[in-house]
């Protein structure tokens, strides 16, 4: 058991620093935005406070360290990197866009044009409103009220890319420049499975240059990358949460600060939560092998009432309609039923397995963490849920964070002891390989035709003025009606002056 529960002392016993506070923040700010926007003053005010005081209670506590891990320099060449990485993203549309965004830009201009909650329909006199993965979204939203729609997409480009840069921040680097610290940075980035490999193998044909990787078969373990480039308001919140867990779950600051980050990041993403709920039954495991208790976490009463509170809110909103998203054991739903178990076994194999069993060749801590991450990726190809899978596609970040960080550690260990086994060599040749998909990603955003985004219709009326259900859902709870404000119908098409805010058709209240 003491070995199943070890931990990488020199980075998963970090006291809580400026990076922690800055994460924390940066994680917390759609949530405020939301409760100010969302809720009627009578409930919005009561839960800002309880908020604000969770989140200045722990930042208080006397091991918070403010200081930065890194050096100045090494800070700027990171953040440097953070920005580049994800101006080729679809935030900020300065280059190709992939078409998911066509949706994502939905969602920001019906955020930016109408009043809070959105809402696309009332039916029997139920509003149905946007009601799911709206974190991301929601600060480019308020710069765009106040500053006019031309400023959104800017502004949720600064928003991505201090996310990319506090994930880069996050990893456990050296905190000097140096040749090595650009090598690993390029790995983290480039990271991914072996998915040219998987499709060569799966066709019998090379794949058709530079078309996505992914999907070679009916799953996908998608690239950081490709995470960031297709579905940030996912992937960005479920990286800074992964990374913060490793770098605190050795300390006693953990319990404290998950209790109050988790319940934030809902209205990012349910699958925030989920993912790493594993994880803190883990961690939870070794604070009690410790001999630890409850007291030692110096969780407060505020910061559980703020808790408590928050998780019903950002539930009950996200949980509306759920019934409705698609979902269905892999076997009823995959396209080659007959193909599905060589498929499935050539897939984990490529996407993570090998790369897993060269990595446990010579791993020396953190084996608890790594086999249930690995135990993880085995499972979660066995269930498909929502219109692309998307719990395969969520659920399986934190598990492939916890892989990079592992791998980042081996590699510096091997650095710093200037000695190769034959795995390194190995691992080296796997990342090779896997660099193929994010370097696909990235030459599609520079040398495909750029496309300007168009907030000019609705997320339904984008969707031929059907709902999608992982989007809205039918506001009929009491106990929400009584603490969101009235929603307001999205205004269409011809309402919408997409040149400034002000010009806009006011939005018209349901009856």
């Amino acid at each position: 058991m003491q070995r199943l529960l070890a931990i990488d002392e020199a980075n998963s016993a970090r006291a809580p620093d400026g990076l922690t506070a800055a994460t924390l923040l940066y994680l917390a700010l759609p949530h405020l935005i939301f409760l100010a926007g969302w809720l009627r003053p009578a409930a919005a005010i009561p839960m800002l406070a309880l908020t604000l005081l969770a989140v200045a209670q722990f930042l208080r506590r006397d091991d918070m360290r403010w200081s930065m891990p890194q050096s100045a320099g090494t800070s700027v060449m990171i953040i440097v990197l953070g920005f580049a990485w994800a101006s080729l993203g679809g935030a900020g549309h300065f280059f190709h866009a992939n078409p998911d965004w066509v949706m994502r830009d939905k969602v920001l201009g019906d955020l930016t044009f109408s009043d809070w909650p959105p809402a696309y329909n009332v039916i029997d006199g139920q509003p149905h409103i946007l009601r799911s993965a709206i974190g991301f979204f929601l600060p480019a939203a308020i710069v765009g009220k106040l500053a006019g729609i031309g400023s959104v997409d800017l502004a949720l480009y600064l928003y991505t890319a201090l996310g990319c840069s506090l994930f880069l921040l996050l990893l456990p680097l050296p905190t000097r420049p140096s040749r090595l610290l650009l090598g690993l940075l390029l790995v983290a980035v480039f990271f991914s499975g072996m998915d040219y490999l998987g499709a060569v193998m799966s066709s019998g044909s090379a794949p058709i240059f530079p078309l996505r990787l992914e999907w070679w078969v009916p799953f996908c373990y998608p690239s950081f990358t490709g995470q960031m480039y297709w579905a940030p308001n996912h992937a960005i919140p479920i990286w800074l949460v992964a990374t913060l867990f490793y770098r605190h779950w050795g300390h006693r600051a953990w319990p404290a600060l998950f209790l109050i980050l988790l319940p934030l990041t809902v209205i990012w993403t349910p699958f925030v939560v989920i993912g790493i709920l594993p994880f803190l039954a883990l961690a939870t495991l070794r604070w009690f092998a410790q001999g630890l208790c409850f007291a030692d976490s110096r969780i407060t009463l505020w910061q559980i009432v703020a808790a408590v509170l928050t998780t019903w809110l950002t539930v009950r909103l996200m949980t509306l309609d759920i019934a409705a998203i698609p979902s269905a054991p892999t076997t009823a739903v995959a396209p080659k039923p007959d193909n599905l178990i060589l498929d499935y076994l050539l897939f984990i194999l490529m996407e993570f397995a090998i790369l897993a069993l060269l990595l446990a060749r010579n791993l020396r801590h953190s084996y608890g963490l790594f086999w249930l991450a690995c135990a993880i990726l085995t499972l979660l190809p066995l269930y498909n849920y929502g219109p692309s899978n998307d719990m395969l596609l969520r659920l399986s970040t934190p598990c492939l964070v916890f892989l990079l960080l592992l791998t980042l550690d081996q590699i510096q260990h091997w650095v710093s002891r200037r000695s190769f086994p034959r795995s390194a060599w190995a691992i080296g040749i796997v990342l090779l390989i896997g660099a193929n998909t994010p370097f696909n990603e990235m030459w599609r955003a520079l040398f495909f035709k750029r496309v300007a985004p168009n907030y000019g219709r609705s997320l339904v009326e984008e969707n031929r003025n059907v709902e999608p259900p992982h989007y809205v859902g039918r506001l009929d709870r009491p106990d929400l009606l009584a603490v969101l404000r009235t929603p307001t119908l999205v205004p269409k098409a011809a309402e919408r002056n997409p040149q400034a805010l002000g010009g806009a058709a006011p939005s018209p209240k349901p009856e």
